[in-house]
């Protein structure tokens, strides 16, 4: 373990928060209760793009005595540092993540939790993971191309230019002037608090996490994921918001039914980020699928 002084001293759950290198990548990670004694199933957590391990930080309190929860900063976002620019395809991510797993010793995930593209995510981890996960849950999940409320925030930023370090950075210093990063939370149709707000802004001005946040939503081959999980034995839940206007709620169905016939679909009302406020909601609908 090591440079855990990257991680600022407030940031939700940091007693939780260490840091591990695996190949080329040294992870950020929160993990509670991981213990080569417990007999607790594991819980595997994945934010979105542009989100980080804080994006969970209100459910863990309510979990923490129920399972073993590993929650990491995924590759090219926020305090998780050594990405190549060119390694945030999602099957890539995903076969670092099973690294990550054997390198901390830990039991395979019995659930694997993705919000937005944290759930397209998820499938192709559950692919390639030898011990399949019994159950996926997607927030809000990114089965279908990203919103184009994120392509138009980036707009031109987009494509090869992406890979430019000094565009990050210009955009990184940008982002905090006239309100940037508020707009597309505001775009999510989520009454987040002001904390939880504060977090996004401070993630957006650093500018390896607006490039890794830019290239892993570009490099992302959704149909790919589709295509190679749609056997996939673990049980399947998908929970909608109602409210929101990033994932449009029927070409998702139309996704969902001709993928997985079989998974089931939860819709409540809310925005993209509804996990971050529903928090009992989501905590219920996790505890409910442990015990069942």
């Amino acid at each position: 373990m090591s440079n855990i002084n990257r991680i600022p001293y407030d940031w939700p759950n940091r007693q939780h928060s260490s840091t591990t290198q695996v190949g080329n990548l040294n992870w950020h990670i929160q993990t509670i209760n991981t213990s080569p004694a417990s007999s607790l199933p594991l819980i595997l957590f994945l934010h979105g793009t542009g989100s980080s391990t804080h994006s969970w930080a209100d459910l863990i309190p309510q979990l923490a005595n129920q399972a073993q929860i590993l929650i990491p900063d995924l590759p090219g976002h926020a305090f998780t540092q050594g990405a190549p620019i060119d390694g945030l395809k999602l099957e890539e991510i995903a076969g670092n993540l099973i690294q990550l797993i054997e390198k901390l010793k830990l039991p395979w995930p019995s659930m694997v939790v993705g919000h937005s593209a944290g759930a397209p995510l998820a499938l192709s981890f559950a692919v390639q993971a030898p011990i399949k996960p019994r159950v996926i849950i997607g927030l809000n999940p990114s089965l279908i191309p990203p919103p184009s409320s994120y392509t138009q925030f980036f707009g031109p930023l987009l494509g090869p230019i992406t890979k430019s370090a000094t565009l990050a950075s210009l955009l990184a210093k940008l982002a905090p002037l006239g309100g940037m990063i508020d707009r597309l939370l505001d775009s999510t149709n989520t009454k987040l608090p002001e904390k939880n707000r504060d977090y996004y802004r401070r993630l957006f001005e650093l500018p390896e996490h607006v490039r890794g946040a830019m290239n892993f939503m570009a490099s992302a081959n959704i149909e790919k994921v589709l295509e190679e999980s749609a056997q996939l034995p673990c049980k399947m839940i998908w929970v909608i918001g109602e409210k929101d206007m990033w994932v449009p709620e029927m070409n998702l169905l139309l996704i969902i039914k001709k993928y997985f016939p079989k998974s089931k679909t939860i819709h409540w009302i809310g925005g993209h980020i509804m996990h971050e406020v529903e928090t009992q909601k989501t905590v219920d609908l996790i505890l409910a699928e442990l015990k069942a």
